[in-house]
């Protein structure tokens, strides 16, 4: 994860609309979790692609699941038209879903999502309610651990806490 703060930076500064989930986003709740990619939800627009290309192109975003790690070559509309999106940078693996298992698609959930100040920006984050659905949905051993951790944050903080 040392890689994650500039690549959040990056896609925060150049605008692209998105949700932090996964384990960075059980780590800004306050977990001490573990990862090594960081992984979003975000409106799969050719506008948003747009942005997100141009603020990656000097960081030679390829292919994370290809046999070969290719680079991304298609364009940003080509690209609103997939399902997900697994990348490889020179600054860490990221993740892009249009939708979020449990909660559905990214327009369903996005907006009960809190902004916290991450890395120096102000950073949308799945809520706290919404990653637990997420981990007890997912089922795996590492995301029932998780899933404990963040109900037990849960179980302490105060009701004016986000």
């Amino acid at each position: 994860m040392q890689q994650t703060p500039e690549l959040l930076r990056l896609l925060l500064d150049a605008g692209v609309e998105f949700v932090l989930i996964g384990g960075v986003a059980a780590i800004a709740h306050g977990s001490a979790t573990f990862t090594q990619d960081c992984d979003i939800a975000a409106p799969f627009t050719e506008a948003n692609f747009s942005r997100l290309l141009e603020a990656l192109a000097p960081y030679h975003p390829r292919y994370a699941l290809a046999g070969p790690k290719r680079p991304v070559t298609e364009s940003a509309g080509e690209l609103a038209t997939y399902r997900n999106l697994y990348l490889l940078t020179d600054l860490g693996r990221l993740d892009i879903l249009s939708e979020v298992q449990a909660l559905g698609p990214y327009k369903d959930w996005a907006d009960r999502a809190i902004s916290l100040e991450l890395y120096g920006r102000q950073c949308r984050i799945i809520s706290l309610d919404d990653l637990i659905t997420v981990k007890r949905h997912l089922g795996r051993d590492k995301d029932r651990l998780v899933e404990r951790e963040l109900l037990a944050l849960r179980a302490r903080k105060s009701p004016n806490d986000p």
